[in-house]
């Protein structure tokens, strides 16, 4: 029913990849790797995504709609093979962007539709995010299974942002928590208003629930 992660499948096959056929976060081809870009809007233009200082998009990963979209943010230093920015911790962060029907799910929703356990959650300025216990190893050659995950509504927009990293790196703790917040203020403070949005979204029914999540993983929105 649901894609194993967001963002994995999509990035298979999109650049270099390992002996398994992920795609390999810490090994990039300069020569093969197109022009790398720090902001793209998504969602017709309605929702402005950026990487923190020393982060870029992938344009490889990039799809948007009038409705919605998909982007992935990782080093521009190891994404250009050591030609464009500083060295900064390797991580791979997704966004998806895709209707909204009601209010976000919760970090406990996001644990329950992957099947894994909720570690810890956190409430955060921008969001509230949870670290899922497993999952993580599907992102990209030596990644942990453990990764941070969760959504947010900005007026018909929901927004699922998720962050893999290699095993044994910080940003499997509070800092993949605060990496995640800081992307998701940036997409607050630059979203677009949207005049549609209904009052329903704080009141979600079950089905509206299990709706939102469906659009978060499955593989055809990566």
């Amino acid at each position: 029913m649901y894609a194993a992660l967001l963002g994995a499948a999509y990035l298979t096959g999109c650049g270099e990849t390992g002996a398994s056929g992920r795609m390999s976060l810490l090994a990039t081809d300069a020569a093969a790797t197109p022009e790398l870009v720090t902001s793209t809007r998504l969602a017709g233009g309605a929702i402005t995504v950026s990487g923190p200082d020393g982060y870029c998009i992938d344009p490889t990963t990039l799809r948007s709609t009038t409705l919605g979209g998909f982007a992935a943010i990782a080093s521009c230093n190891i994404m250009s093979g050591g030609q464009d920015g500083p060295i900064v911790e390797p991580a791979l962060m997704t966004v998806t962007v895709s209707p909204a029907a009601g209010a976000a799910p919760s970090p406990a929703d996001l644990a329950d539709a992957l099947g894994a356990t909720l570690l810890q959650d956190r409430e955060l300025s921008a969001l509230a995010v949870g670290q899922m216990a497993s999952g993580g190893e599907s992102a990209f050659d030596g990644s942990d299974p453990r990764h941070w995950r969760g959504a947010f509504v900005i007026g018909s927009h929901l927004i699922g942002v998720t962050l893999y990293a290699p095993q044994g790196s910080p940003m499997l703790g509070a800092q993949g928590a605060a990496f995640l917040n800081t992307v998701s203020s940036a997409i607050r403070a630059t979203a677009i208003p949207d005049a549609r949005a209904s009052a329903e979204q704080s009141q979600p029914s079950t089905e509206l629930l299990e709706a939102r999540l469906d659009r978060l993983f499955e593989s055809r929105d990566l």
